[in-house]
């Protein structure tokens, strides 16, 4: 008999979110996260939409402590010269905001969900698996503990160790428009009007983003191309804060605000697929599926992930399925779901960032981008109401494309009478 059923490496949500349903299913599940909880990821977009929360409603995760004190957005801002959207965000559920989480804060949640029911090790690294002839048959830890499990899971982010140790194929793999992240939360800086995520641009190929976080904390982020943001070594903090500090705009939300983390990112942001499992492993989150954070989606592919592969484990287990046929269902109905805002993801980043839209279409871009029902339908698309497919239909664009020129002369108009 193994040690354990399942042995998750990776306590983030993904694994943790994965943990608390096998556990919750009855399985004897052992969730092994090498930092000590709570602390911040490494890097993370950290906005989550009412389609993630509904996925953490399944496990019994409770929005009052992972959210607590944390300011309800419900408005959305983007900026950039010439063009103004807004867009508030869609119902889902009873829920029409999001919230900037605090990582730390919303993991040791999860965290905390998922030990009711299973056995929780913090503090404890993973150096390789065990193997029984060609399959993983378990873990052994930087102690030099060996520890069996029918089943293996890497829930260990974009650089999975596990991915790494058992060969995991990569696949989709998209690296031809590099973009890094920088980030930091800041405290008192100025309000907004309402809790709002803004997004802006001056100078094209670098984007910065504002949103109001936990107590009373802004996180302001910097996103853009690879060769635009380099950092001499050991200076992210000084390059990160002189970005910032160059823009008024920015300059004037921080002025008096201190900065009270340091500054986190990742350069070359991977976009790819990996193998989803093999003989005795399976991945999950950040270890299987990974894009650019552009869109803010990333958390919620980890629990989404998380669902898809705990329903396929039960199925082994239970005999309705052999692992094999047990991955591929995981597999396809995971394609299935996120390739549509995969492929949106790698559009967004090559129009926002790499290759902008030549003179004569700025202005129809502009009408698409500033129709109404353009931006309730982005919206349903970031909650995960609609594929990212569907947002842009030839009945909408051609409707967006005649509305444009209207709202133009009524602002026309009611500039003239103003005079």
């Amino acid at each position: 008999m193994r040690d354990y059923d399942v042995i998750v490496v990776g306590g983030r949500p993904a694994g943790a979110t994965l943990a608390a349903r096998l556990g919750q299913a009855g399985l004897r599940v052992l969730l092994l996260e090498r930092a000590t909880m709570p602390s911040l990821p490494g890097a993370s977009s950290p906005i989550i939409y009412a389609s993630t929360m509904r996925l953490l409603d399944e496990i019994g995760a409770d929005e009052a402590a992972y959210a607590h004190n944390t300011p309800k957005i419900r408005r959305m801002l983007n900026a950039t010269p010439g063009m103004q959207t807004e867009m508030r965000i869609p119902r889902l559920d009873g829920r029409d905001y999001a919230y900037a989480i605090d990582r730390a804060r919303f993991d040791v949640a999860l965290w905390n969900t998922a030990s009711q029911t299973v056995e929780a090790r913090d503090g404890v690294a993973v150096t390789d698996v065990l193997r029984d002839g060609q399959r993983v048959a378990g873990v052994v830890t930087s102690a030099g503990e060996q520890i069996t499990a029918d089943v293996v899971i890497g829930a260990d982010g974009r650089f999975s160790l596990i991915a790494r140790k058992v060969g995991a194929a990569e696949y989709d793999v998209h690296d031809q428009y590099p973009t890094s992240i920088y980030y930091a939360y800041w405290r008192g800086a100025k309000p907004f009007a309402e809790p709002t995520a803004l997004a802006f641009g001056q100078e094209f190929g670098v984007g910065y983003l504002v949103m109001d976080s936990a107590d009373d904390t802004k996180v302001i982020a910097i996103e853009g191309r690879t060769e635009l943001l380099e950092p001499e070594p050991g200076q992210a903090n000084q390059f990160y804060e002189s970005l910032i500090r160059q823009h008024a705009f920015l300059a004037e939300i921080i002025d008096g605000a201190e900065r009270i983390t340091e500054v986190r990112g990742m350069r070359r942001i991977g976009n790819l697929y990996r193998q989803a499992g093999g003989a005795g492993w399976a991945l999950v989150g950040d270890a299987y599926h990974q894009k650019d954070p552009i869109d803010g989606q990333g958390l919620y592919d980890a629990v989404f992930t998380a669902k898809q592969l705990a329903e396929a484990i039960l199925e082994w287990k239970r005999g309705a399925k052999l692992w094999g046929e047990a991955l591929a269902a995981y597999d396809a109905a995971v394609r299935r779901h996120t390739y549509p805002m995969y492929s949106s993801t790698l559009e967004r980043v090559r129009t926002s960032l790499y290759e902008p839209a030549p003179a004569w279409a700025q202005t129809p871009v502009r009408w698409l981008l500033q129709d109404p029902l353009t931006m309730e339908r982005f919206g349903l698309m970031l909650t995960r109401q609609i594929d990212a497919d569907r947002v842009m239909t030839p009945t909408l664009m051609l409707g967006a494309l005649l509305r444009g020129p209207l709202r133009d002369l009524s602002r026309f108009l009611d500039k003239e009478s103003k005079r």
